[in-house]
């Protein structure tokens, strides 16, 4: 029986003229389109990562003087970026041998590109590490074949190793790269660094094992997420405990579906005896289940410490869930229409929890830092006894920073100010302005 000859693969169509509206058009048309735009959104991102490296280049710390840093202009010579002398830290960003890049200059970049502290960071190391240490890749990203997200995935994977772990799997990974899925590609690494490097490979896999853990994420609606990482043989127990917990839950006459019980199950494991006693009493075939209430007065929102403002039935719904020995605190609302102000540098307890309800995370452009923060005053804090007037630790005149962005702030050239309106104003060392109000950051170039 032989069989048909396969029909030969119809070439693809060209992607519509530029201004061609794409709704319309056919499957293949369309899909053309797609490609077409994610070509140009790969070279555009080698371009951007070839940028940033140069950018990172030109804010080397002057390996003569490392107290000092300078960005260097071919046409200028070495410049100092501002007051700098021993306030700002170096960032080595890539792996070993790698240069080392000026902290504020990272700033700068995380602001204009609308990215967090800690993702320019690594932006910064990543196209260090693929042009210094994956010269190899960096030339597969340079010429389209490697898209540079992939690339930077790699780079991520090879900071920590040596240089020679690292030449090992730019030589044997980038010229199949393109072909490997992002899975396949990081396996890929991993395999090769464990070829030559073992013993490395077992330490990376040691230090793996630290990074367990366990996250919460609050959401609206008086709901968190819960991420944990965590040895197999824990998340086995836990898993056992919480079907155990949804079990006696159920038993007692709790008519909610198995999810939901297992759900609850993680707050009465958060009191031990609380379990104890749940699970005795399922056994014994208890059914009663008891319950307060609580007065909460006038009103629609309640405001809980850590958690802004919620709805008064969300609060209601927590404290019907209550375990036994609980305790509730009120304090009284925080008024933000109120100005206070004092003469003293430090923030009287109202004035600071003020600004906390105010401020919810730090105010720099796109930070978004929360937990342990700083109050700045704005306009820089002048002793009376020195002429500085009255009322300068202010309601306006204090903001909410994260350490970090502090001493950027204190100690180079950023500047901000707060507008009539109550939102704030930054501008960079190199000119550039952003506004941050309480719906987050705008660049305003």
């Amino acid at each position: 029986m032989s069989r048909k000859p396969k029909p030969a693969a119809l070439p693809a169509p060209p992607p519509p003229p530029e201004g061609v509206e794409v709704f319309g058009l056919g499957d293949a048309a369309t899909l053309a389109f797609v490609v077409e735009r994610r070509r140009r959104q790969d070279v555009a991102a080698a371009e951007e990562l070839r940028g940033v490296a140069a950018y990172a280049d030109a804010n080397r710390v002057d390996e003569t003087d490392p107290m000092i840093c300078r960005a260097i202009e071919p046409d200028l010579g070495p410049l100092y970026y501002g007051p700098l002398l021993g306030r700002e830290g170096e960032l080595r960003l890539a792996g070993q041998g790698a240069f080392a890049v000026c902290e504020f200059a990272v700033a700068e970049l995380a602001a204009a590109l609308g990215m967090s502290e800690a993702g320019a960071r690594a932006y910064v190391g990543q196209a260090v590490e693929l042009r210094d240490r994956l010269p190899r890749l960096w030339g597969q990203v340079m010429v389209g074949v490697v898209p540079a997200w992939k690339a930077r995935q790699v780079a991520t994977e090879t900071i920590p190793v040596s240089a020679e772990a690292a030449a090992y799997v730019d030589a044997q990974l980038a010229p199949f790269a393109h072909r490997l899925s992002l899975t396949r590609t990081l396996r890929a690494v991993e395999a090769a660094i464990l070829r030559h490097d073992p013993a490395l490979a077992a330490e990376r896999a040691r230090k793996a094992a630290e990074k367990r853990g366990v996250w919460v994420e609050d959401r609206i609606d008086g709901i968190s997420e819960i991420h944990a990482i965590t040895g197999t043989p824990d998340a086995v127990a836990f898993d056992t405990a919480l079907n155990a917990v949804a079990g006696s839950l159920k038993a007692l006459g709790n008519t909610d579906p198995e999810q939901v019980r297992r759900a609850k199950a993680v707050g009465v494991l958060a009191d031990p005896q609380y379990a104890l006693d749940l699970h005795t009493d399922a056994i014994e075939g208890f059914t009663g289940i008891a319950g307060s209430t609580t007065d909460h007065g006038t009103g629609h929102v309640a405001r809980v410490p850590r958690l802004g403002p919620r709805a008064l039935e969300t609060v209601e719904q927590w404290l019907g869930g209550l375990t036994p020995g609980a305790r509730v605190t009120v304090t009284p609302v925080v008024d933000l229409n109120q100005s206070i102000s004092v003469d003293a540098h430090e923030a009287p307890d109202r004035l600071r929890n003020q600004v906390d309800e105010r401020d919810h995370t730090c105010v720099f452009p796109w930070c978004g830092r929360r937990g342990r923060y700083d109050l700045d005053h704005i306009e820089p804090y002048v002793d009376p006894d020195e002429g500085g007037p009255p009322g300068q630790t202010s309601t306006a005149n204090l903001a909410k920073v994260c350490r970090f962005h502090h001493r950027v702030k204190t100690h180079s050239e950023w500047d901000y100010r707060r507008e009539p309106d109550g939102s704030l104003t930054w501008t960079s060392p190199l000119g550039r302005s952003y506004t941050v109000d309480h719906q987050g950051a705008t660049a305003l170039d």
